[in-house]
């Protein structure tokens, strides 16, 4: 048998996990949330920081940046993948709901089939479900409502409005607390306003939904 001295090196295969569950758990809805904790350091998290809560590690990627933070939670089918970000206290993301890319949230509730992708921030009170998507650089806060299968993306801004049906709210489009966007509510065809009826990008949806651009992060 061949003898190993003690000072022979050893090769320690480096982990690719970038976190652990710790003893600590918050229940929701009859399921057991497990708090993490970071195993190395990646992107603005240092090895040994405390993260918030998830059901299991589907809710959470290995890979890239993506993290979640302080005590919110991730949980049910929901994923949270690539360099996404899910901050502060009272949040939820959960059912089928995808955030990736670049996103961060930091809202208030994130649910069903929603998507938050690209370079969306989305914060303060907002809830967000059904089919919505926001995407692209926009910003969506203070209360905002975001829901049925509504999309804000480009450089647009929502600011406590209500947004449903299928609204598009998109370009440099600043929408506040006294907005109110559904299906029967668009402007004319042609109008000034930077939002306009769904059916007017029926032949272009490739190009206003982005969502391939970053589907290596979602997967």
């Amino acid at each position: 048998m061949k003898n190993i001295s003690k000072n022979t090196p050893i090769n320690k295969k480096k982990t690719s996990k970038k976190y652990e569950f710790t003893g600590e758990m918050d229940f929701v809805t009859g399921l057991i949330l497990y708090r993490i904790r970071a195993l190395r350091d990646f992107g603005d998290v240092k090895a040994g920081d405390l993260g918030g809560y998830i059901e299991n590690e589907s809710n959470l990627s290995h890979k890239g940046n993506c993290w979640v933070y302080d005590k919110a939670r991730v949980f049910q089918n929901a994923r949270v993948s690539g360099n996404a970000k899910v901050k502060s206290f009272f949040v939820d993301v959960c059912g089928n709901a995808r955030i990736y890319g670049n996103a961060i949230f930091e809202g208030m509730l994130l649910k069903d089939n929603a998507k938050l992708y690209g370079n969306a921030h989305v914060s303060n009170a907002v809830v967000i479900e059904g089919n919505a998507k926001i995407y692209d650089n926009a910003r969506v806060t203070n209360h905002a409502h975001i829901c049925d299968g509504s999309r804000v993306f480009d450089d647009a801004v929502v600011c406590g409005a209500l947004i449903s049906g299928d609204s598009y709210v998109h370009s440099a489009a600043s929408l506040t607390a006294d907005d109110h966007i559904w299906d029967e509510a668009y402007p004319e065809f042609g109008s000034e306003d930077d939002y306009y009826r769904h059916e007017y990008y029926a032949d272009c949806e490739g190009y206003y939904d982005d969502d391939n651009e970053y589907e290596n992060d979602a997967a």
